[in-house]
């Protein structure tokens, strides 16, 4: 009797739809592993793909992508749609001017969410920045929110990477996922309204907090480099006074992850970073694209002084082209920050260290304050240093 009743039990499991089961995407960050495992390289977009698979009818997909190539996220995506979820769209609609960003699966998406215009879903590709306007550079904002998913609701997933395959193989990304705060989703859904508009929003820099969370939406100040947020983080950083066990021997310790780093603005960053680690900070960095410039700079100072330079650039095919990196934006602070002189801090996201990234295109940042995050991403910058970079300078 007990075995039929299992067996019974077991297979209303089995019939009930994903959204029905029990499921809540894991908070948190996570991380790919480019040249991992299966699962390993493609935890990122399994991770988003198994929450659309948990939306149930009537509840809302948010995605925010500059690219997207991969079919398996497409035709979750399409089944989505198909049971009445609104699965809402926005990528970018013409890459660099020599790209074109709308692949054959977006293309196909597309069509199935457009197909009917007295319908809730909708596709949007933004011919340049979907909130500054056709005349800035492109949407490059990589978020993916859900209004309900499994048991959680008002779930935001922000990333480095777009569904993609260079997302998977060609770079190390990282995802953070918060669940149940209704009023980052709503911040969330709202950037995301305006991005469909296709237009320049009336607001375009947009930062708030949420308790340990902080947001930034960009195109971002219009006056450029000299009033960059990050340069302003930077400019609260205290070397020394560390206390509560964080940092390193009573210093504060820096570490950077960043993919393309250049241009005025990232040679302004690079010299701050050099100027803490003069003034007692101790700062690692791992680079992916850097201009020649910023590359110069880095490689002399960290083969004059205490600052430790990793590249991540690799050619594994020897065809002369970069196909491994970095593509994670992130920047980790252990130590005397804002006035707090045992802070924990990440800061990640989809905007790169270049100029266009703060006021030419859709970007947005996620400031975390939490020990527990700050550990999960330094885990990550200590397996990328191991297995995907190598020391210069």
């Amino acid at each position: 009797m007990k075995t039929l009743v299992g067996l019974t039990l077991a297979v209303v499991v089995s019939l009930m739809p994903l959204s029905a089961q029990a499921y809540e995407p894991h908070g948190g960050a996570i991380f790919n592993h480019p040249t991992g495992t299966y699962n390993q390289r493609w935890a990122l977009m399994t991770h988003v793909e198994k929450a659309i698979d948990h939306t149930p009818r009537g509840a809302e997909i948010l995605i925010a992508t500059y690219y997207l190539d991969r079919e398996t996220s497409v035709n979750k995506l399409i089944a989505a749609h198909k049971r009445g979820v609104h699965v809402k769209v926005a990528m970018d609609g013409n890459g660099d001017g020599s790209t074109d960003t709308i692949s054959g699966p977006a293309q196909r998406l597309r069509r199935a969410l457009n197909k009917d215009p007295n319908n809730t879903s909708s596709f949007v590709a933004c011919q340049g920045s979907c909130r500054g306007g056709s005349d800035s550079r492109n949407m490059h904002s990589k978020f993916f929110a859900f209004s309900r998913t499994g048991t959680a609701s008002d779930v935001v997933m922000l990333s480095s990477a777009n569904l993609n395959r260079g997302g998977a193989l060609l770079g190390w990304n990282d995802l953070f996922t918060i669940n149940n705060k209704p009023a980052i989703y709503a911040k969330f859904a709202k950037i995301h309204a305006e991005m469909l508009a296709d237009t320049r929003a009336a607001d375009m820099y947009q930062t708030d907090s949420f308790g340990n969370y902080a947001t930034r939406f960009f195109p971002g100040p219009a006056a450029g480099p000299t009033v960059d947020p990050t340069r302003q983080d930077l400019r609260q950083v205290r070397c020394h006074g560390v206390t509560g066990g964080a940092g390193r021997a009573g210093r504060t310790a820096i570490n950077v992850s960043m993919f393309y780093w250049g241009k005025t603005r990232g040679m302004l960053l690079a010299r701050r970073l050099v100027e803490l680690q003069r003034q007692g900070c101790i700062v690692t960095i791992i680079y992916g694209a850097p201009t020649r410039d910023v590359s110069t700079l880095l490689r002399r100072v960290a083969k004059n002084t205490g600052l430790t330079l990793y590249d991540s650039r690799y050619d594994r095919n020897y065809d002369g082209q970069v196909d491994l990196r970095v593509h994670s934006k992130y920047l980790l602070i252990n130590g005397n920050y804002k006035g707090d002189s045992s802070n924990w801090h990440v800061t990640t996201g989809s905007q790169n260290w270049s100029g266009g990234s703060l006021t030419g295109g859709d970007e947005v940042t996620l400031g975390i304050k939490s020990r527990t995050a700050y550990v999960q991403y330094m885990r990550n910058f200590s397996d990328i240093r191991r297995m995907g970079a190598r020391k210069v300078g």
